[in-house]
């Protein structure tokens, strides 16, 4: 087993420079992901009750697929949202 040499102060100081250089996705980009994720399986499911209501040729099970993942989803968005709620309370309740 070889072991390599210690990197220096400057190879440190520079890969800390490239790291700075491009910041990390935030809480505010991952949440504007998901609101976004979640738009479009609900514009699906809504284009594809549409059609069937409007006779188009649309398969049945595409439909309920459709309807069932919007459900779902949306189902896992309010969990999460009210798990935040419930951390934001929690942690307003504390005492420093």
């Amino acid at each position: 087993m070889e072991i390599g040499p210690i990197q220096g102060v400057g190879a440190v100081a520079q890969t800390g420079a490239s790291a700075a250089a491009r910041p990390a996705a935030g809480f505010a980009d991952l949440l504007g992901k998901a609101v976004g994720q979640l738009q479009a399986v609900t514009d699906n499911a809504d284009s594809k009750v549409a059609a069937l209501a409007s006779g188009q040729d649309v398969d049945l099970h595409e439909v309920m697929l459709a309807v069932e993942t919007e459900s779902l989803a949306m189902s896992l968005a309010t969990t999460v949202r009210n798990k935040a709620v419930e951390a934001y309370q929690e942690v307003f309740r504390m005492q420093m």
